[in-house]
């Protein structure tokens, strides 16, 4: 049971989680990221059903002084529902196979409002705000949250649509990315193949109103389980193809290293998805993608230059019937 927080006593109360005690436990916690809160702080009582805002100096009194603060909480299911829903048996020291790392729990999502940043130069009458635009793939619904667990996880829904068609086996003589070239199977007796044709999702997403730095984002891949009782699970599924150079601050290769893909397993993201980032996207796809939204006045800004390609293939041949001497003439 949580108790309230002597504040003549205790100026912050620091708790580890059941996955960070475990984690401590094996010698493996390694803090690396914090954030903060102040979703249980109220700022104006004009918010709260006073009636009328308070004056600048009331509201500091009233938050240092006068509001109690629980101790932090970090399980939010009874010790029953947590033993239940283990569903193998536990190795607590088998680090590269721990069900927390899979099947992520409840109170992990808790924690969805920490502070974030905002561009201090621009305008103060904008919050932080997210653009995300579909240069391939279609926006079918959107929420601002997870209704289904009730996570405060904004919900984009899109749909993606790949067909097969039998078609007469050609050549692609100038193919403008590897998948037009491994995207159909062999030749059958008749001279056709069966052609996938993909139409795969392709998104522009800046965050506005911020602070611009080279890495703003973050991508996690969860594959959605469903409950007996109706609800969802998330499982959790893991980058492994890219292998570290660098471990605790030791430089353990001279240059990157790539799992191999028959070594793969369905725990990965790389077993069932390639996801491509920034400049390794399809450029001439995205930019193509770009130039529609950019003439409805809706601004977009890759990294990399869209420059206007003709669409001429040149074919020479190198065995051709004329014949130029090599010796100079006089």
């Amino acid at each position: 049971m949580a108790k309230f927080i002597n504040k003549k006593e205790q100026v912050y109360d620091f708790k580890l989680t059941t996955y960070g005690r475990r984690m401590l436990s094996v010698g493996s916690l390694k803090p690396t990221y914090y954030a903060f809160y102040d979703d249980n702080v109220i700022y104006d009582s004009l918010y709260a059903g006073e009636g009328a805002s308070e004056p600048q100096k009331d509201i500091h009194y009233r938050i240092k002084s006068e509001t109690p603060y629980v101790e932090s909480l970090t399980l939010f299911e009874s010790v029953e529902d947590t033993i239940n829903s283990k569903t193998s048996i536990v190795d607590f020291f088998n680090l590269n196979d721990m069900e927390e790392k899979k099947n992520t729990r409840k109170d992990v999502f808790r924690f969805d409002a920490a502070i974030g940043d905002a561009f201090l130069d621009g305008d103060i009458n904008v919050a932080p705000a997210w653009k995300v635009v579909a240069l391939q793939g279609l926006i079918i619904s959107s929420n601002v949250k997870d209704l289904t667990n009730n996570i405060n996880i904004p919900q984009i829904d899109i749909d993606s649509y790949y067909t097969k068609k039998i078609e007469r086996d050609t050549f692609n003589y100038n193919p403008s990315n590897i998948r037009e070239t491994v995207n159909k199977t062999s030749k059958f007796v008749d001279n056709r193949v069966v052609r996938l044709n993909q139409t795969e999702p392709l998104f522009y997403i800046e965050e506005l109103n911020t602070q611009t730095l080279m890495e703003n984002f973050e991508i996690e891949v969860f594959e959605v389980l469903s409950n007996p009782d109706g609800g969802e699970a998330l499982k959790r599924k893991y980058f492994k193809r890219e292998i570290p150079q660098i471990k605790n601050g030791i430089m353990l290769s001279p240059n990157k290293k790539q799992t191999a893909v028959s070594e793969l397993t369905t725990d990965s993201v790389e077993y069932y998805f390639d996801v491509l980032v920034d400049s390794n996207v399809d450029q001439q796809l995205a930019c193509k993608g770009a130039e529609i939204f950019n003439r409805q006045t809706y601004y977009i800004d890759f990294d990399f230059e869209c420059e206007a390609e003709e669409e001429q293939s040149l074919f020479f041949d190198i065995y051709g019937t004329i014949v130029e001497p090599e010796i100079c003439q006089s």
